[in-house]
């Protein structure tokens, strides 16, 4: 069995780093994976780009070019919307080849039109990061708003592309004729998909993305503050999130109104940032230390180890990164509770989810936890445990191989 996955980065962003777990994980069960990238970053030989130079040179050409029309037909579009529209060699390359099983997952960015996964001819499965697959132009929102497709059709051209939503969804519902085996990350993300109208009779399944529990685990705390040179008995809470404290997505504003009610105990805390390549510092009663944007793995355990609360204000998630590694590093979180953060976190077992988007409820977790330190070692007992348990590169494995079999009557 030959599994070729597809994602439009091996290392940048969220998706990025879950498919490179997932095909990790597909390595290890000594399975025949590829990940095929559009931007390689690593070293890894069983990463792979486009075989075709043309289409490489281009890549960040055809990007940008998008990008541009975006901003110029609907300037008032401030999140990330993809057209996904210029066709690319990348079907060419995969109905030629010998890979048994495609397994597309975040193709955004130009990597792969809607128009060229209609034309793809092997069997497939695709692992939603977001909601583009089933949305139009938007990666996110919370009101899926289907278009009248009779009423679209009936608007003049230029009418139909400044409505790049309306637009983009029209071009899904034309093309995607044949259902496509999905795989979720968490089980909103899975309701979500049966609610909509374009896949509400397509097949769906959740399988949380996977995590390396021997590298993501525990060490002294003491030791770790020091090597950060933060005081050891200073409680450390960690903030991390793609776009740092300038996402509104993740919520940092409310993480702000939260934060600002623990006055009492400036002495005590230390508030971590990653993520952001600026390094802005918000103005707190207590030590704000941002590290940015970071590339390296170990650097990033490090955090999580001095850490010793996760927090995750996010308005949506439909995993959470940031959450799984804090609890495999043995790190509790406290959450608002949405989306896959439900299935990440236990309330009162592994962190705490609070109703969203009460920051007086979400301050006062916080508080608890400051307050309670002899619980505190049981919950990041618990938390390790269960990521062990559930989100292990082994179990996820299983899963995807499961599916793969089913898929392919093997």
């Amino acid at each position: 069995m030959k599994i070729g996955l597809f994602n439009y980065s091996d290392n940048l962003g969220g998706a990025a780093r879950a498919t490179s777990r997932i095909h990790k994980s597909l390595l290890n069960e000594e399975y025949n994976s590829t990940l095929y990238v559009n931007k390689k970053n690593t070293k890894d030989n069983s990463i792979k780009t486009s075989p075709y130079i043309i289409y490489r040179s281009f890549n960040n050409i055809r990007t940008n070019l998008i990008s541009k029309f975006i901003k110029i037909t609907n300037p008032k579009i401030k999140s990330y919307n993809s057209l996904s529209i210029l066709p690319s060699s990348w079907p060419k390359f995969i109905n030629s080849s010998d890979i048994d099983l495609v397994h597309l997952n975040w193709i955004n960015a130009e990597m792969i039109s809607i128009e060229d996964i209609a034309k793809i001819e092997k069997p497939m499965i695709w692992t939603f990061h977001d909601m583009w697959p089933f949305l139009g132009s938007q990666h996110l929102s919370n009101n899926a708003k289907f278009i009248d497709i009779k009423k679209f059709e009936n608007k003049n051209f230029l009418d139909k592309i400044y409505n790049l939503n309306e637009w983009t969804y029209y071009r899904k519902k034309k093309s995607w004729i044949k259902p496509i085996q999905i795989v979720t990350p968490s089980r909103w993300m899975e309701e979500c998909v049966k609610q909509s109208e374009l896949m509400n009779n397509w097949p769906v399944e959740t399988i949380p993305h996977p995590i390396d529990t021997d590298f993501w685990k525990p060490d002294q705390k003491e030791n770790s503050k020091e090597l950060l040179g933060i005081n050891s008995d200073k409680t450390i809470l960690v903030y991390g999130a793609d776009g740092g404290i300038k996402s509104f997505n993740k919520g940092f504003d409310l993480l702000l109104k939260s934060l600002e009610k623990l006055e009492k105990y400036h002495k005590d805390l230390v508030l971590c940032i990653f993520g952001d390549k600026t390094n802005i510092k918000p103005k707190l009663n207590f030590p704000v230390i941002n590290f940015g944007k970071i590339t390296e793995d170990k650097k990033l355990r490090q955090i999580y180890r001095a850490a010793d609360l996760c927090i995750v204000p996010s308005r949506q998630e439909s995993f959470c990164q940031v959450a799984l590694e804090a609890q495999s590093c043995g790190v509790p979180v406290v959450a608002f509770s949405v989306g896959g953060l439900k299935d990440i976190i236990e309330h009162n077992i592994t962190g705490y989810l609070i109703k969203p988007f009460d920051v007086e409820s979400f301050s006062l977790s916080i508080k608890n936890f400051i307050n309670n330190k002899k619980n505190n070692f049981i919950i990041k007992d618990n938390a390790r445990k269960r990521v062990k348990r559930l989100f292990s590169m082994p179990s996820v494995a299983r899963k995807y191989i499961n599916v793969y079999r089913k898929i392919l009557k093997v």
